[in-house]
C-alpha cells in the first residue's frame, strides 16, 4: 500500500467522500476534486477533531450558542445557490434564441434540483426550520441566531461562498464552489449523523423519544441526499461549460476547491477553540 493510500485511510470524512468521486467519469473536474481533498487531508482531520470535541462532553450554553451560529454559516447555501440560478437565467434571457439558451435553463433545472428540499419545494418542512428545531434545544435558546455569536471565520466563509455565486462576474466559480460544498458536505453528515445521536441523549438531555426529531437536519441530508445534490451540481458545471463553450482549467478550479476546505477548517477549528 502507497504511502498516499495510507494518509487517505485516516480521514474518515475522505472515506466517505472518494466513493462517490470515483463513480464520476473520468476528467477534470473529477481529477481536480480528488487531488484537492487528498492534498488538504490535515484540513478534514482537523474538522473531525472539532466535532468529536464537541460531541465528547457536556458544554455550557455559552460555547454551544458560538459553536451551533458559526458552524450554520457553512451550511445553508440555499438562498445564495437560488441566486446563482437567478443569474444565470438573467444570462439565458440575453442569450434568447441562440443554442445557449435552452441548455442555460437546463443549467437552472439543475441547481433548483439542489435545492429543493432545503427550501421547502417538495412539501417539507424547510432545512433552515430544521436546524432550528436542533440548534435551540441543544443550547438552551436561540441566541446562537445572534451575530454576536458568529466568529469571523464563519462570517468570512459565508461571505466568501456567496462572493463566488452572488458576485463573481465569472458564474462558473459559483458552480465550482456549489459543486465542492454539495460533495464535502456529504461527507460531514455522514460523519456526524453517529455522534449526534449518542450525543444528544447521553450529554445534552434530549430524551430518548426526541432524539429523531432533534436530528432530523442532520438525517434528511444522509444516505443518497447530498450525493443525489451532487450529482445535479456536476451536471449544472457540465451544460455551463457546453453552453459556453469553455473549458473547466484543472488548476483553477482545484483552487477553488482547496480554498473552501481550508477556509471550512479554519472556521471548525475556532468552533473547536471555543469550546476549551
Amino acid at each position: 500500500m502507497t504511502v498516499s493510500n495510507l494518509l487517505t485511510l485516516q480521514s474518515q470524512l475522505l472515506s466517505v467522500i472518494e466513493p462517490v468521486l470515483d463513480e464520476m467519469p473520468a476528467g477534470v473536474l473529477k481529477q481536480a476534486l480528488v487531488d484537492a481533498f487528498r492534498s488538504q487531508e490535515t484540513e478534514l482531520l482537523d474538522i473531525e477533531q472539532s466535532f468529536q470535541t464537541l460531541t465528547a462532553r457536556h458544554h455550557g450554553a455559552a460555547q454551544l450558542r458560538t459553536f451551533f451560529g458559526s458552524w450554520s454559516k457553512t451550511n445553508n447555501s440555499a438562498a445564495s445557490v437560488s441566486g446563482l440560478a437567478s443569474r444565470i437565467t438573467l444570462l439565458a434571457r440575453s442569450e434568447q434564441g441562440g443554442a445557449a439558451a435552452d441548455q442555460l435553463y437546463r443549467v437552472c433545472g439543475s441547481l433548483q434540483r439542489i435545492t429543493d428540499e432545503d427550501l421547502g419545494a417538495l412539501g417539507n418542512t424547510l432545512h433552515s426550520e430544521l436546524f432550528y428545531n436542533m440548534a435551540t434545544p441543544i443550547c438552551g435558546d436561540d441566541q446562537w441566531l445572534l451575530k454576536e455569536n458568529c466568529l469571523p471565520a464563519a462570517q468570512a466563509f459565508k461571505d466568501w461562498t456567496d462572493a463566488r455565486r452572488l458576485r463573481d462576474r465569472d458564474l462558473l466559480q459559483g458552480l465550482l464552489t456549489t459543486l465542492v460544498h454539495e460533495v464535502y458536505t456529504h461527507g460531514e453528515v455522514e460523519f456526524i449523523h453517529p455522534l449526534f445521536k449518542q450525543w444528544f441523549e447521553r450529554d445534552m438531555g434530549v430524551p430518548a423519544a426526541k432524539v429523531r426529531s432533534t436530528v432530523a437536519w442532520v438525517t434528511v441530508h444522509t444516505g443518497g441526499t447530498e450525493s443525489n445534490h451532487f450529482a445535479h451540481a456536476t451536471a449544472a458545471v457540465e451544460g455551463f461549460v457546453e453552453a459556453m463553450g469553455v473549458d473547466v482549467v484543472k488548476s483553477a478550479a482545484q483552487e477553488i476547491f482547496i480554498e473552501y476546505l481550508q477556509r471550512k477548517a479554519a472556521v471548525m477549528r475556532d468552533c473547536a477553540h471555543c469550546l476549551n
